[in-house]
């Protein structure tokens, strides 16, 4: 598989394409952002350090992203028969198988919504996506389009999109499909003036937000992961994300030991993201 890269600058939202045999972008860290779960039925549901008070083990989420073009990448993570979570591109080669084998591997499929970003070509090599310039019913065949092809989903997250979440119509045109569908969302915060959680809640879609970043830059991921486990230890969750080709399956894998030293259970992102978690 060709594999390429994204890099971000320290701006938030802003991304860079290069060739240097990665195909992972990179966001602005966001160490303990409150992962917030909202119920569809109940939108004042209480936060998830709430719902999951007394849960038992600490609990970890984690989201591998950028999937979809090839399949040699995913074999370190089918390796680790974890509860892993899958971020797929739409409308790539290998999307829809992907997304179909996906439970058999014991991980959760997601669609990876391509959104505008401030410089549209950091976006790379993508299609399906979301842009501005978009009426609202451009953006919803485009959705249901991505959506198609990436059949199972139970969840979306967006990829880039610093330009197209700051936009209230934009993102209520797009939510409004993945609620249809009866699907959740998990924001990958891309711009300070985002505002794709609160259209989600005020729609009434059940929300997620990241703890951490593993590979923003895809360096230090060790740490990263300590930290993780770290959070979750002290909150009793963490939700971290990272990407396919960075290395960053490879350094989970080695640490999974330290995981179960922690007593912290890897579990899948439907847990959070599923009304009246215990």
């Amino acid at each position: 598989m060709n594999r390429t890269s994204w890099k971000r600058d320290q701006t938030i939202g802003r991304l860079s394409w290069s060739n240097s045999g990665l195909f992972a972008g990179r966001r602005p860290r966001a160490a303990a952002v409150l992962v917030a779960l909202f119920c569809a039925w109940a939108p004042t549901a209480p936060p998830l350090a709430a719902a999951t008070a007394g849960a038992g083990h600490p609990r970890v989420a984690i989201v591998f992203e950028h999937a979809g073009a090839g399949l040699a990448d995913l074999q370190p993570i089918y390796a680790m028969h974890r509860r892993f979570a899958i971020g797929i591109f739409p409308h790539m080669r290998y999307s829809a198988q992907i997304a179909r084998e996906a439970p058999s591997h014991g991980l959760v499929p997601m669609l990876h919504l391509p959104m505008e970003s401030n410089n549209p070509a950091d976006l790379g090599p993508v299609s399906g996506i979301v842009w501005v310039r978009m009426s609202d019913a451009e953006i919803t065949r485009t959705v249901e389009g991505d959506l198609d092809s990436v059949p199972g989903v139970v969840g979306v997250d967006n990829h880039g999109g610093s330009r197209a979440t700051q936009d209230p119509r934009v993102m209520r045109a797009a939510l409004a499909v993945v609620k249809a569908r009866g699907l959740w969302f998990e924001e990958n915060r891309n711009s300070p003036r985002s505002v794709a959680t609160e259209v989600a809640r005020r729609v009434g879609l059940r929300t997620l937000q990241v703890t951490e970043y593993l590979d923003q830059p895809p360096d230090g991921i060790a740490s990263k992961l300590r930290s993780l486990i770290a959070t979750a230890q002290r909150q009793g969750w963490a939700v971290g994300v990272g990407h396919i080709a960075t290395g960053t399956p490879q350094v989970v894998r080695r640490l999974l030991p330290e995981f179960d030293r922690a007593g912290v259970e890897i579990v899948p992102l439907t847990e959070f993201a599923a009304a009246g978690v215990q």
